[in-house]
Parts: C-alpha cells; sequence; structure tokens
C-alpha cells in the first residue's frame, strides 16, 4: 500500500512529469457552504457509449446529456487564485430535440457577454471526468455566468493507459482528426441556438476547433453570416505555418474577436515541436509578423492557480489553472473591451502590433477596464 505521505505527492509528480494530475477527492463533507455552488454541464459527445460510461473510440452519432456538479472553492483573497473541487453529483442522458430545447431556454435568460454560451473543447489525454473538471475551472476562473457546453472527444485517459506517452498521444492525434465532423455538428447545433456563444478551445482540442469552424464548409459559412462572439484558442497543438497558411486568414471572418493564448515556459508544447518537428502556433503569441485581426497573448508571466511548487517548475500548460489569461479572455476579448485597455488596465504591457503581454497578478479588471471606452 503507498504511504499517504505519498499519495499527497502524486499530483505534483504528475505536474512535473506533463501528466494530468488525478482528480480532486471529493470533499469529507457534502453540506453546501457559503462559498459551494452547484452548476449544469450540456454534454455533448462522439465517445461511444455504454450504460454506465464512455469508451475510447469514435461513434458517427453524438450523444447528448446533462451533468449537475458541485464547484467548491476554497477561502483566498484573490477568487481567481483558489482551489477549486469539481465533483460530478448527477448525471441525465437526452435526445438531441430535448437538450437543445434546454440550452435554448438556459441561452434565453442573459444575451450579455456574460451570459453567453461557453463552448469548450478539452485536449490530450483528457478523460471525460478529467475533461469536465477543466472545463467547470474554466467557466468559474472566468467567472462566467453563461451555461457551459462541453464537448467529449475520445482522449486517452493517461492515468489508466499502459501505453507510451509518444504513442498516445500519436492515438489522440488520429481521434482528434476522426472527431472534426463530430465537433463540427455540434458547433452548429450549438450556433443554432445560441448564435452569440464563445468557444474556447485548449490544447489538441484546437484542431478540433479550428477544422471545424474553418475547414469543414457548411460550419463556415454558417458562421460567417453570423459570427460567434468571441474563439479563445489556449495553448494551441497546432503546426505555426499551418495556422498561419490555413486558418489565420479565416478566423476573423468566423468570430467577433479572436485571441490566442501562449507560454514560453509550456514544455509540454515543446516536446510535440519536436515529435512533430514544427513549432507550435502558441509561439506566434512571442515572435514573428503579427496576425490581423488575431490578439496574441503571452501567458508566460501571468497568475496561475495551481499549486505553488506546481506553479515554479510546472509546463504551464493546463488550462484549468490560467487564471490570468481566462479573465484577460472574458473580461477583454468575449465581452469587446478594446485590446488597449489591458494596457489601461495595469493588465497587460503591449509589446508589439497586435500582441501583449500578461503581468503577475490574479485581481479581476472588469471595474478598471470600464472607465476604458473606445
Amino acid at each position: 500500500m503507498i504511504a499517504r505521505p505519498l499519495l499527497a505527492l502524486l499530483p505534483f509528480v504528475a505536474g512535473a512529469l506533463g501528466l494530468p494530475a488525478p482528480p480532486p477527492r471529493p470533499p469529507a463533507a457534502l453540506a453546501a457552504r457559503s462559498d459551494t455552488t452547484f452548476d449544469t454541464v450540456f454534454v455533448v459527445s462522439n465517445r461511444r457509449r455504454t450504460a454506465s460510461e464512455f469508451l475510447r473510440e469514435p461513434t458517427d452519432s453524438l450523444w447528448h446529456g446533462l451533468y449537475v456538479v458541485r464547484v467548491i472553492a476554497q477561502p483566498n483573497d484573490v477568487p481567481e487564485l483558489a482551489r477549486l473541487d469539481v465533483e460530478r453529483v448527477d448525471s441525465a442522458a437526452l435526445d438531441v430535440l430535448d437538450w437543445r430545447a434546454r440550452l435554448r431556454t438556459a441561452a434565453a435568460r442573459d444575451t450579455t457577454a456574460e451570459g453567453a454560451v461557453l463552448l469548450y473543447v478539452h485536449g490530450y489525454s483528457s478523460n471525460p471526468g478529467y475533461a469536465t473538471n477543466q472545463g467547470v475551472q474554466v467557466k468559474h476562473r472566468g467567472d462566467h455566468a453563461g451555461p457551459l457546453v462541453l464537448f467529449l472527444w475520445p482522449a486517452h485517459d493517461m492515468s489508466r493507459t499502459i501505453r507510451s506517452p509518444l504513442s498516445a498521444y500519436r492515438e489522440d492525434e488520429r481521434a482528434a482528426a476522426q472527431s472534426v465532423a463530430a465537433f463540427a455538428r455540434a458547433l452548429q447545433e450549438v450556433h443554432a441556438v445560441a448564435p452569440d456563444a464563445v468557444l474556447l478551445a485548449h490544447s489538441m482540442g484546437n484542431r478540433l476547433a479550428l477544422g471545424a469552424a474553418v475547414s469543414d464548409a457548411e460550419t463556415r459559412a454558417q458562421l460567417e453570416a453570423h459570427p460567434l462572439r468571441a474563439i479563445g484558442l489556449f495553448s494551441p497543438d497546432v503546426g505555426a505555418d499551418r495556422f498561419r497558411d490555413e486558418y489565420a486568414m479565416a478566423l476573423p471572418l468566423v468570430a467577433q474577436r479572436i485571441a490566442m493564448y501562449g507560454a514560453s515556459t509550456d514544455y509540454l508544447l515543446g516536446a510535440s515541436a519536436l515529435v512533430n518537428r514544427e513549432r507550435r502556433a502558441a509561439g506566434i503569441t512571442r515572435r514573428g509578423a503579427p496576425l490581423p485581426g488575431i490578439e496574441l497573448v503571452d501567458d508566460t508571466r501571468g497568475a496561475r492557480a495551481e499549486p505553488a511548487l506546481l506553479n515554479f517548475i510546472g509546463a504551464k500548460h493546463a488550462v484549468r489553472w490560467a487564471s490570468a489569461a481566462l479573465v484577460d479572455f472574458f473580461d477583454v476579448v468575449a465581452a469587446g473591451v478594446p485590446p488597449r485597455c489591458r494596457v489601461t488596465a495595469g493588465a497587460a504591457d503591449s509589446v508589439g502590433v497586435g500582441r501583449w503581454r500578461l503581468k503577475a497578478g490574479g485581481q479581476r479588471i472588469t471595474a478598471l477596464v470600464a472607465d476604458c471606452h473606445p
């Protein structure tokens, strides 16, 4: 049996190796407290499903359902940096018409930027539970009030697979490619219900988001007719040249605002660059020619919510802890605030045409940018 002290170190070891941390243990006390909230997550997936679980293989059909999650935020002077414990407490499968009707009702409650539907696409090595944890943390760290739609594609569960990380990565690449068409249908469904939705993709999930929004002709035409409110590309595991050549020119046509975030200390994307023999698109945030219509944000110095040791030696890749970047995306990009307000608010430095570098600190900047007018 592993001793308790060693078990306590597992999240730190996993983070240092670039692996997903084990899911948080459920809180001992289940009674709701003042820092406890419940949320409903709209789920759509192309993973094959049995009566009890998702399998790691794609299907041609989409599964629709709802999760109810409990989120407990530990006390912290800066809410965006607080530890969040996320636990799924209930779930239900729905037919597609019922799912759309419920989403339409949820979306109609608030048509502001703060209440926009948020569609999240997870990255490599994210099982359904881990991906749900990511999406919920993204929403809560960004203090976003709108409904969360989570797209689950059949990525590996690194904590359970016996394959090497490289083999798992290659299989996830194939699964991501096979899931683009399914995500395109899901994006069309969400857009038909909530055309002002916000799309946020992480790591390899950007391949699905870009493939659907730009490369899928039907989806692209739908989005060009009524662009999304915003697209956030976080640590995109996409080749830099391919991003420039295939996606960059088209993105401003499918969304009102687009922002890409990357960190120079993201060694997971560094490993991906070696494996793919091409630097990743996230590196464009720090160097190279600017991309018209795309805000490039260097998140290397941005405040993050992970434990101190991981913050010091970690890869700065996990989006669920990217507090400053998420605040920037929701408070500036999705909210339609002029990009220069990052500097006015003291949240970032301007480091070139279309480029910003986030400063240290995790405070919200909504109040500060309120005085910054177009």
